[in-house]
């Protein structure tokens, strides 16, 4: 527990660690809803030289993702002083993200993506053709992890027949409870065989390059110089993370709650048209991402005195349902007409993939329901959820006729 002060007077949630609190864990949505009715920003003293502060409004969540000259990227952890690997672009701030970036959102632009559709179609198509005459499956382990996995490794050039074996490794990095892994020594052991990996990968992209992401970037040159082995290599490890693991979560709860809402299934299955705003709405209700930054000087945020080095989480399952910002937050408008939501975030950082993210959503929705389109969640299902960066369902098992 901390030895740091949290200011007098401020709100604060002693002990609170969003990635093992066991009541978020069971339904994480309500319970950001409960904490931000309490308090919109408050202090948590789960670190030893700072002040973990979590951002729950949606303006305030705003303005820390947007103000990298105040707020950070540079750790993306909320208890360490020096992360072993820096993610690049992810923990680079302005100027030096820039040029990472930029090169980054050449391959997944809205333009670089649309031509990607018929190919994530037919994947998606080919899924559940297989799933469909079994009358019933475990959504997460059959469709939800596999449709997003199978993209990204054949975007990175990677062997499709092998992709048990990357959701084994990021399952343990990313969903291994520290309950479980006191030490971390199951989540390092996942990462170094990662970096080991994803080191061999680029030896053999810039010794015999092909048409893949690999290729392209051991290729191209940052401040007129080819990207160093380690940063390409932090660079291959953040987007194998974001690939294999945010689409599939999204996933889950998309199809929870078309599960567990007829006329919403009904409804967009009639017509296609409804399928985006829909997606759209499940985005903002059912947000994932907990982000980090870092305070670079002493501000305030939602009237509360963050001090320099302080740790700022902004959790967008809480943002995006704040009463102040959306009408009927905590309600579920599958025609909402005004839907900005920042559940890809904002400012420099803004999610790279996007574009992507919601063409997988959207094909997913359509695919899935010209094929199976009436089914249910099992009955006596027990779902469970994991937390952390990125929350997600561990399992979603459904029937149909």
């Amino acid at each position: 527990m901390s030895t740091h002060a949290i200011p007098e007077g401020a709100p604060r949630v002693p002990g609170f660690d969003h990635a093992t609190d066991e009541t978020l864990r069971r339904d994480h949505h309500r319970e950001w809803d409960r904490l931000r009715s309490i308090a919109p920003v408050f202090a948590s003293d789960i670190a030893e030289d700072w002040t973990v502060w979590y951002v729950l409004s949606h303006e305030e969540g705003h303005r820390v993702v947007s103000e990298p000259e105040t707020f950070s990227s540079r750790h993306v952890a909320p208890h360490t002083h020096v992360e072993p690997h820096r993610w690049i672009p992810l923990e680079l701030d302005p100027p030096e993200h820039t040029e990472y970036r930029h090169l980054l959102n050449q391959k997944f632009s809205p333009a670089a993506v649309a031509a990607m559709e018929s190919h994530v179609r037919g994947l998606a198509r080919s899924l559940v053709d297989e799933l469909a005459p079994r009358g019933a499956c475990d959504f997460m382990a059959d469709f939800a992890r596999r449709f997003p996995t199978t993209i990204f490794m054949e975007i990175f050039g990677l062997p499709v027949e092998e992709a048990d074996k990357f959701l084994g490794w990021i399952d343990q990095l990313m969903h291994t409870q520290h309950a479980d892994d006191p030490d971390g020594a199951v989540r390092g052991a996942a990462a170094m065989t990662i970096y080991g990996y994803l080191g061999e990968l680029i030896d053999d992209r810039r010794s015999a390059p092909r048409d893949d992401l690999v290729s392209y970037l051991g290729a191209a040159n940052v401040h007129g110089e080819p990207i160093s082995a380690d940063n390409l290599r932090e660079m291959c490890f953040l987007l194998y993370m974001a690939g294999l693991d945010t689409v599939a979560g999204m996933l889950g709860y998309v199809f929870l709650h078309l599960a567990q809402n007829r006329e919403h299934r009904a409804l967009v299955g009639a017509d296609e048209r409804a399928i985006p705003p829909f997606v759209e709405e499940c985005l903002r209700a059912y947000g994932i991402v907990t982000t980090q930054r870092v305070a670079i000087r002493d501000t305030v945020v939602g009237g509360c005195p963050v001090k320099k080095d302080d740790r700022v989480l902004v959790a967008w399952g809480a943002t995006e349902r704040d009463p102040v910002a959306f009408e009927d937050a905590d309600r579920f408008v599958i025609d909402r007409e005004t839907n900005r939501h920042l559940n890809f975030g904002a400012g420099p950082h803004r999610c790279l993939g996007s574009h992507l993210a919601r063409l997988e959503l959207r094909v997913a929705v359509e695919e899935w329901l010209r094929r199976v389109p009436d089914f249910r969640l099992a009955a006596g299902a027990e779902l469970s959820q994991h937390i952390g960066g990125v929350a997600g369902l561990d399992n979603l098992p459904l029937v149909w006729s």
